[in-house]
């Protein structure tokens, strides 16, 4: 299946990524990555109807012990879906009121852990004049109930954002800049209050972003570069100030990622690469020096070949999410040579949660 899955999220019970289905989401199969043994498990999800380009993105809920997916065009339906993870079934809840009625809704999550609720990132749902009234919506995990909530003020376009990160020492989700980029003005939840706030950033061409990951060792939230991959500078939110800050990129990138994953053994921040061309040279962000390194990938991959990854704490590697790789023979993930050991619990934290 083309386009097959958009994201992946971390099981910490079942030590599983469940891939996101996006046009696999009607077909009769879905897949996960099963840690313990590295292989790729497809499992039924009888009667849990969902439609082509389904869902983008998603995040896991500690509570509930769910993942939730992030709707795009599963959107406009009346039910979305959640992965149990006590029993490994597929579940449904009603959308709620102010049911989204635009195609590719939302894309990305994330989970904020002073509400217990999870926010869907607004994509072509973001602007005020789009039904229903100005809402957006998130889950709240307490009941598992889709609400919607007003966000008064705020001017937003259309393909606004496209994933979503919590940064845990300001309480607050930070939405990825896409079309939204070219506005100056950007936007992140308030998770003390549940109100949505604006702050400044650089005028940039629209989709310059698609995805964030935090890092923690210097509380920052890096904007993984999409049409920006080129460009000789990209940007990271600063948490400790919230303001966006440019840093050097490297000369020569042709390719655009979408997604990333942090890497807590090696500090370092790897790309989820979704280029138009076939590419040998993938890149990661290093967080110890805030600096980005080029190293040898895989040239055979496909086009538009990967749309997030996801670190897996067994056995110390990052599996990149098939798009376009879907229908190829082998899909990639990253190996990391290190001895250090990260409990499972550690990438349920919200700062995990990402596109």
């Amino acid at each position: 299946m083309t386009y097959g899955y958009a994201g992946g999220v971390y099981s910490p019970t079942q030590n599983r990524i469940y891939l996101v289905p996006y046009n696999q989401a009607p077909q009769t199969y879905w897949h996960y990555v099963d840690c313990n043994t590295g292989a790729v498990v497809a499992y039924d999800h009888p009667g849990m109807a969902a439609v082509s380009g389904g869902y983008s993105g998603g995040a896991y809920s500690p509570t509930q012990d769910r993942i939730y997916f992030s709707p795009a065009k599963q959107g406009g339906q009346s039910l979305w879906h959640y992965i149990d993870c006590r029993t490994g079934l597929v579940g449904s809840y009603t959308a709620g009121v102010g049911v989204v009625t635009v195609s590719d809704a939302y894309s990305g999550a994330a989970y904020s852990p002073t509400q217990d609720r999870i926010y869907f990132a607004p994509s072509a749902h973001a602007p005020n004049a789009h039904a229903p009234n100005a809402s957006w919506h998130y889950v709240n995990c307490a009941t598992g109930t889709a609400v919607a909530y007003t966000h008064v003020g705020t001017t937003a376009l259309t393909s606004a954002y496209s994933g979503a990160c919590y940064s845990p020492l300001n309480n607050r989700i930070y939405f990825s800049p896409s079309g939204q980029a070219a506005q100056g003005t950007l936007h992140y939840v308030d998770c003390g209050t549940g109100t949505i706030s604006a702050y400044s950033a650089p005028v940039l061409a629209q989709y310059s972003y698609d995805g964030a990951a935090y890092s923690p060792m210097n509380d920052r939230i890096y904007f993984i570069p999409s049409a920006r991959a080129s460009s000789s500078t990209w940007h990271y939110l600063d948490c400790a100030t919230g303001t966006v800050v440019a840093y050097a990129s490297l000369a020569g990138i042709t390719t655009n990622y979408t997604g990333g994953s942090y890497s807590p053994v090696s500090n370092r921040i790897y790309l989820a690469q979704c280029p138009a061309t076939s590419a040998a040279t993938w890149h990661y962000i290093d967080c110890t020096t805030g600096t980005v390194v080029a190293y040898v990938g895989e040239a055979t991959a496909v086009a538009y070949r990967y749309v997030g990854s996801v670190f897996d704490p067994v056995h110390n590697r990052v599996y990149f999410v098939p798009y376009a790789q879907t229908g190829a023979l082998y899909w990639h993930y990253i190996q990391e040579y290190v001895s250090t050991i990260v409990p499972p619990a550690v990438t349920s934290l919200p700062m995990f949660n990402k596109y």
